[in-house]
């Protein structure tokens, strides 16, 4: 049997993704570290409100 070429590029985006998919469960695994993310990025300040270079990002607040 013939072993199939295995394309270095595609394989480097599948293990990116899998890096990104772990991420992103860590950063949305509760509002506090979304917060920290977002405040992280400068999205938005420890108060919560949006930065100025932010002001108009349409970001879902949450309703409790």
């Amino acid at each position: 049997m013939k072993a199939k070429k295995t394309n270095l590029k595609e394989r480097g985006t599948e293990d990116f993704i899998a890096v990104l998919q772990k991420y992103k469960a860590k950063v949305t695994k509760n509002s506090e570290t979304s917060k920290r993310f977002l405040v992280d990025l400068g999205v938005i300040t420890k108060k919560g409100r949006r930065t100025k270079r932010y002001e108009n990002l349409c970001i879902p607040e949450v309703q409790e």
